[in-house]
């Protein structure tokens, strides 16, 4: 019988370098056995040159989808996009893919659900507070990868208006120029901007640090009249205890957030992507955290 239920078991991977930390295994397994699936999840470790033979090997053997990590989401979206491959708006717009699903006819769908977890992990919250993104305004942090990948959801959930600081205020520019193209109004700037320059009055503020800052134990250096706005911090870096950015705002009477719900809710829409169901992302999110906290007291 056993037997007999792994050989119907789906299966699915997440492909990266490295990859031995990663936590999608746990998420999607706890999200399988929520729903009573049969599914097989496991990493691949893909040579740097070699992510497009990865992937051929993969759908060769059956596998039905795939989470993309550091350092192949450009690479995804490079496969996906030649023809008769398809693209979601979200991986047209950032321009990378951190879920692929195989299709039985050999294309692949790609997607990238890193900024749809990220606002119904911002929704989630504001909740509490009685908010809804539709009624605020982001100021995001950074310019690069993360942030690009988070716009068009920013746009699709109906945010007001969006900022972009950055150290390389061209690139804070372009990316704003770029959200105005799918009509998200926005405007971008220097970290050192203060709000007065683009604000809309009387709009909730949302901080969202999308920049490498945490990994280097740094803090962005934001002009302090912004968090005179804000209602909620969000820094898309994880870890068991608190990052540098978020320690940096222990003073302020703020609520605060890492990005491990982001990790999950992004896990949760790519799970949907490929079963059409839907777990429970607060239960995991729970086991994750206990989880993360138990690997760091470890070590």
């Amino acid at each position: 019988m056993l037997n007999a239920l792994i050989h119907q078991a789906d299966r699915y991977v997440v492909i990266g370098n490295p990859i031995a930390h990663s936590m999608s295994p746990f998420i999607h397994s706890n999200f399988a056995a929520q729903l009573g699936l049969p599914l097989q999840y496991e990493r691949v470790l893909a040579p740097l040159d070699g992510f497009a033979q990865t992937v051929a090997a993969l759908q060769a053997a059956g596998v039905k989808g795939a989470n993309v990590t550091v350092p192949f989401k450009l690479d995804a979206f490079a496969l996906a996009s030649a023809s008769p491959n398809s693209l979601t708006p979200a991986a047209e717009f950032a321009q990378a893919a951190n879920t692929l699903k195989f299709n039985a006819n050999g294309t692949v769908l790609a997607d990238n659900t890193d900024g749809g977890g990220l606002c119904r992990d911002l929704n989630r919250q504001l909740n509490t507070l009685g908010l809804h993104l539709e009624q605020c305004q982001i100021l995001m942090i950074g310019a690069g990868g993360a942030a690009s990948g988070c716009v068009a959801a920013f746009q699709q959930a109906g945010v007001q208006h969006l900022t972009v600081l950055n150290r390389t205020v061209d690139k804070a520019r372009q990316l704003a120029q770029r959200a105005e193209a799918i009509d998200l109004p926005a405007a971008g700037g220097g970290l050192d901007t203060p709000p007065s320059h683009f604000d809309l009055p009387g709009t909730p503020v949302v901080i969202v640090n999308a920049s490498s800052s945490s990994l280097k134990g740094d803090v962005p250096a934001l002009h302090p009249d912004w968090y005179e706005r804000a209602v909620l911090v969000y820094d898309m870096m994880y870890a068991a205890e608190p990052t540098a950015f978020i320690r940096s705002l222990s003073k302020l009477d703020l609520p605060c957030s890492d990005g491990l719900g982001m990790l999950v809710f992004q896990a949760q829409l790519a799970f949907e992507v490929w079963t059409g169901q839907s777990p429970n992302a607060l239960e995991t999110l729970t086991k994750v955290r206990q989880a993360l906290l138990a690997k760091a007291k470890q070590q």
